[in-house]
């Protein structure tokens, strides 16, 4: 697709003297490899061929850069630090006077947000011999593991980093080639992904493009050419970065939030091309100035979160003629609703229309007696009850804009009775430019909720702070939490589910900001607060999801925990995926599933169909994305996995156990368990159908570590059928104080129920049905 998005300089100036010295022309890197994703080697990623090691020798000849009283003992140190996703390792080297060549030699960090402090960073110390740099909004902790570990090398050399040069990027020098050059860096999907197509994207996946124009001192114009990440989510990005690099001159700009990922690597596409034309990028390494600003407001709801739950709130809420704010931490609205594609509901027109008999009735009581009435029963029946008039209601507005809204079930009976609507954010933006705005809701974009204004246990508003620094206070009677769940916050996974074992397929935005909040002010949390699964399996470590390997799990190999024991029957990986695999997968936390060179093989030349077997996919309806002829790029994937310790391959089943770290004892009964089973073709423990008790009889033989993916969080604030939050004894606390979608409890409960589209009905639903709630508790 192209994005023919261009910002213009207008009266800039220029960016420091002319320089006597020879410009920094030698930063290069070479092209990462598919999925070293987020654990590659730092410098394989960019700017032009030799590696991160490149930066060695790369140091500016500015003749303004001085060291000062700096004196160092040479040599090359090792040091490290801890960066978002792991220990980041790296070499420094020293002179006598200066700090010659900074090296990342290792790190686990997502590779599209770090590119700039893992490879920019080091070369912007090295051009100023300055640790007094700023860091890089959206990978702050990448950018304070670098700098520590400089500090703590400066310190093995015998220096006093306090000592060093002041941070100074305008007195850095540019000499740069006038002219127009290209830069290109992945975005949200990576070289060969094969999933971006499900989300709009085209089926091959390009980097993001930039053109970059320069004059012999700065930026100029840069214009994104094209972009392959997801539509609805990348826009912001491609809007304002461009902009904001352009009038600020550096790629040190603050990040889209929600757009964070096109963010980076449109920064990185900029930093090659700036490279290729001969810039010092120290010189365009200045972190955005914020200054202190205030603003207020006043409504009748405050509605914190602008995703799914939040749209239908303030398009209901407009339409019964309240006076609203949302509050978005975003740049985007729509949150994970984009990402669905369809939503539970009963007893709509569309129902009617294909002669589909279901009632609440029907569905309420399956639901309940599948989760053994552990979830609200009330709230549960009331959302039911809610979710055919949320259906109409919204096609009604999607006609009058020409869009094709939901489609009727596709089946009218069992558990495949959703609504689908498709992905993408078209659909919610329609209503916000057609209604909700036009209804006289003000939007509040790149704008986090921090605290809950509550006054003699009643609701009186919120205080929020935008991105640029602005603090807000928003004055209303009541506020709507909806905020999604804290998918993305892994410290709050560990303290609320007790683990955070999981790869999150879902969106990072979701921290958990609307529950913290609640919390805070005396609200409680459910008991039934869980991690919304997903069917497949991932890896922390390595991006499995952007490939083939995640479908490993549907195969029926062994599978075994960490300490090498089998638990359950693989088989449910493929029948009962969220229910039993899934759930099974999340209680062992790391699984390792084992086969054989032979069975890779056929995965790579024939996918599932010959380790399965035509009759085994028909019996079990197996999704149409896992039955593509070959799976193709599972070979680079292997290879990547292996490189990173998260696979292992040997000759032996003995030897596979002692490289992948099992515990003998435990994973030699495991295996004289197993081989028992395929020996007499009856698996008298779990009970595996013969057909895919997969042979261990002859090597090689792989194991692959994989994890849980997850979507998100469900469950969070104890809610009545009201949608009131819930504090201590039982009752509404405090007052005015309601709570709609996944960052509301009582609806879901654990395991995941097996109706299609449950999720997005409830946030839908909920949000539109809260308005009812809150009038009432207005007294409008």
């Amino acid at each position: 697709m192209s994005q023919q998005q261009t910002a213009e300089r207008k009266d800039m100036g220029n960016k420091g003297p002319d320089s006597a010295g020879e410009p920094s022309t030698s930063m290069c890197f070479g092209r990462r490899e598919f999925l070293k994703g987020a654990a590659g080697v730092a410098g394989i990623g960019l700017l032009g061929m030799g590696g991160l090691a490149g930066l060695s020798g790369c140091a500016s000849q500015q003749s303004d850069a001085k060291s000062g009283p700096v004196s160092y003992t040479p040599g090359t140190y090792q040091a490290q630090a801890e960066g978002k996703h792991g220990t980041i390792e790296m070499s420094v080297t020293f002179s006598k006077d200066r700090i010659d060549s900074i090296e990342v030699t290792s790190h686990s960090e997502t590779e599209d947000i770090s590119y700039i402090p893992l490879n920019v960073l080091p070369q912007v110390i090295i051009d100023t011999q300055s640790i007094d740099v700023d860091t890089v909004s959206g990978a702050t902790l990448s950018s304070q593991a670098v700098i520590a570990g400089v500090t703590d090398a400066i310190k093995q050399a015998g220096a006093n980093p306090n000592q060093l040069n002041h941070f100074d990027p305008q007195s850095i020098a540019q000499s740069m080639a006038p002219g127009t050059y290209t830069g290109e860096a992945y975005g949200k999907w990576k070289k060969g992904s094969i999933e971006g197509e499900r989300f709009g994207c085209p089926a091959t996946i390009e980097p993001t493009q930039v053109k970059v124009t320069v004059d012999e001192t700065s930026i100029v114009s840069i214009e994104v050419a094209s972009c392959s990440d997801t539509p609805g989510f990348f826009e912001p990005a491609t809007e304002r970065i461009p902009k904001d690099v352009v009038e600020q001159q550096s790629v040190f700009v603050d990040t889209v939030t929600g757009s964070t990922l096109t963010a980076a690597a449109i920064t990185a596409a900029t930093a090659k091309a700036l490279a290729e034309a001969g810039a010092s990028l120290a010189g365009f390494a200045k972190a955005t100035n914020h200054e202190p600003k205030e603003e207020s407001y006043e409504a009748d709801l405050c509605i914190v979160g602008g995703g799914t739950a939040g749209s239908t709130a303030a398009l209901k809420a407009v339409e019964e003629g309240l006076r609203v704010v949302v509050v978005e931490k975003t740049a985007r609205i729509s949150g994970e609703g984009s990402c669905a594609t369809g939503a539970l509901a009963v007893g709509s027109k569309l129902d009617a229309q294909v002669g589909n008999h279901v009632t609440v009735e029907e569905v309420f009581s399956n639901m309940m007696d599948y989760c053994y009435w552990k979830s609200d029963a009330s709230l549960v029946y009331n959302v039911l009850d809610h979710s055919g008039e949320m259906i109409d209601w919204l096609q009604a507005h999607w006609d009058e804009c020409g869009h094709k809204g939901f489609s009727a079930p596709k089946e009218t009976s069992g558990t495949s009775i959703a609504h689908d609507y498709g992905k993408g954010t078209e659909k919610f933006q329609l209503l916000w430019d057609n209604y909700i705005i036009p209804g006289g809701a003000t939007l509040l974009l790149n704008t986090k909720a921090e605290e809950l204004i509550v006054e003699n246990g009643t609701v009186r508003g919120i205080s929020a702070t935008k991105q640029d620094g602005t603090t807000v206070r928003i004055s209303s009677p009541a506020v709507l939490v909806c905020t999604g769940g804290f998918g993305g916050n892994k410290s709050m996974q560990n303290e609320i589910l007790g683990s955070s074992d999981f790869y999150l397929n879902g969106v990072a935005t979701n921290t958990g900001d609307g529950i913290s909040m609640c919390r805070e002010v005396g609200a409680v949390l459910s008991t039934e607060v869980s991690p919304h699964l997903a069917e497949f399996c991932s890896n922390d470590v390595l991006d499995f999801y952007a490939g083939y390997m995640k479908f490993l799990n549907q195969t029926g190999f062994l599978m075994v925990d960490s300490a090498g024991a089998r638990y359950m029957n693989e088989t449910f990986c493929i029948t009962h995926a969220l229910a039993r695999g899934a759930s099974a997968m999340r209680r062992v936390g790391s699984s390792y599933i084992i086969f054989t060179q032979n069975d890779f093989d056929k995965l790579l030349n024939s996918g599932v169909h010959d380790i399965l077997g035509e009759d085994i996919i028909t019996e079990y309806k197996m999704r149409e994305r896992i039955l593509v002829p070959s799976y193709y790029t599972l070979q680079d994937e292997m290879d990547a996995a292996l490189e990173h310790n998260q696979a292992w391959k040997a000759d032996t089943l003995e030897e596979l156990g002692e490289l992948a770290g099992f515990d003998p004892s435990t994973y030699e009964r495991t295996l004289a368990d197993y081989q028992a089973v395929i020996s007499s073709g009856e698996d008298t423990l779990f009970g595996k159908r013969p057909e895919l008790l997969h042979r261990l009889d002859e090597g090689p033989f792989y194991a692959v570590r994989v994890i849980s993916p997850i979507d998100g969080t469900f469950n969070g604030i104890k809610v009545n059928d009201h949608l009131q939050a819930i504090g201590e004894e039982n009752k509404p606390s405090p007052a005015g104080l309601f709570v709609a979608g996944q960052d509301s409890g009582g609806y879901f409960s654990y395991p995941y129920t097996d109706y299609v589209g449950a999720t997005c009905g409830y946030a839908l639903t909920s949000g539109m049905m809260s308005i009812e709630y809150i009038k009432d508790y207005l007294g409008k």
